[in-house]
């Protein structure tokens, strides 16, 4: 596969924008960055907006504008998705442009500066009210989760999966691109034996909680963006996807002090920590093995080896 992102022609993307507007589109341009999106921003009379074009996932837009309903609050700033539609195959999201600086982009000392406010905002996603839903794993476009149990959703990582899915016939990666079997049979039996450390809570989880889909102007966060991968589960998958994709932050030390300093007790730190970054780690290797991105699944091994996670 030659990308995750699909592929869309600007001409026909405005187009298709000007049907939902009855003012003229412009200032259409590529946002880079992201995986899977392929994005856009453009402006209409005064007003910002992004939008979003994705292939067919188990979940998609549909799910993010539950989300976005459900679940935004001044303590969870979610742009408001404002037209969702189908592009041919593709999946197609506009959404509100909100001021601010992907935390990627800004340098370490403005970073630092944010932690306050990322501890204040990741708290706040986890205290939403999950009650009227059901399911564990990752959110459907219905609002619920997949996944019978949360430890059934991490052991299906080493599933094959319906054929109409993103990851979908995946495990013919063995045999036609660099993935490692042995390598990543070694880490799932890492993680497995990790599992029973896993407590079996609902909690709203992002999914991706990374610098990338944090946007901050000043002190102040002013979005968390994309829910694709949002679940049902354990708060402390966000804790180990921000420490394993911020190498160099001592991101679990700041949230067990964080955690401690407001009395919260979380038995099985760690291995629930190391459980959950070895997921991340299985589910990367096959993204990038599909994706055909070769330097990125090495970086991955290598974090994986600097975690040792790499089941050596």
């Amino acid at each position: 596969m030659a990308g995750v992102k699909p592929d869309v022609d600007h001409d026909a993307v405005a187009s298709l924008l000007e049907g939902h507007f009855d003012e003229p589109v412009s200032r259409l341009k590529p946002i880079e960055g992201g995986h899977v999106a392929r994005t856009f921003s453009f402006a209409v009379g005064d007003a910002e907006y992004v939008v979003r074009f994705n292939r067919h996932m188990g979940a998609n837009f549909e799910k993010e504008a539950f989300i976005a309903g459900r679940y935004a609050s001044p303590a969870v700033p979610i742009p408001r998705i404002v037209h969702l539609g189908r592009f041919g195959d593709i999946r197609y999201a506009v959404s509100e442009k909100v001021p601010g600086s992907s935390l990627d982009a800004l340098p370490p000392a403005e970073v630092a500066a944010l932690v306050p406010a990322l501890l204040d905002t990741l708290d706040a996603v986890h205290a939403a009210d999950v009650a009227a839903t059901m399911g564990f794993g990752v959110i459907g476009d219905d609002g619920n989760g997949l996944s019978s149990s949360w430890r059934d959703h991490l052991a299906s990582v080493r599933e094959p999966g319906p054929d109409w899915d993103f990851y979908g016939g995946w495990q013919a990666l063995f045999e036609t691109s660099f993935l490692d079997r042995a390598a990543f049979d070694q880490l799932y039996g890492r993680m497995a034996d990790l599992l029973p450390f896993c407590p079996e809570h609902r909690f709203l989880v992002h999914g991706s909680f990374g610098f990338g889909n944090v946007l901050a102007a000043g002190r102040k966060i002013t979005a968390v963006l994309d829910w694709i991968d949002a679940a049902y589960g354990d708060f402390l998958y966000d804790v180990a996807w921000l420490d394993f994709w911020s190498a160099g932050m001592d991101v679990a030390g700041i949230f067990r002090r964080h955690y401690a300093d407001r009395g919260v007790a979380v038995p099985g730190y760690d291995e629930r920590l190391r459980c959950y970054e070895g997921f991340i780690g299985l589910d990367a290797s096959r993204f990038y093995a599909k994706a055909g991105d070769e330097r990125s699944y090495r970086w991955l091994w290598d974090r994986l080896r600097e975690l040792d996670l790499d089941g050596a």
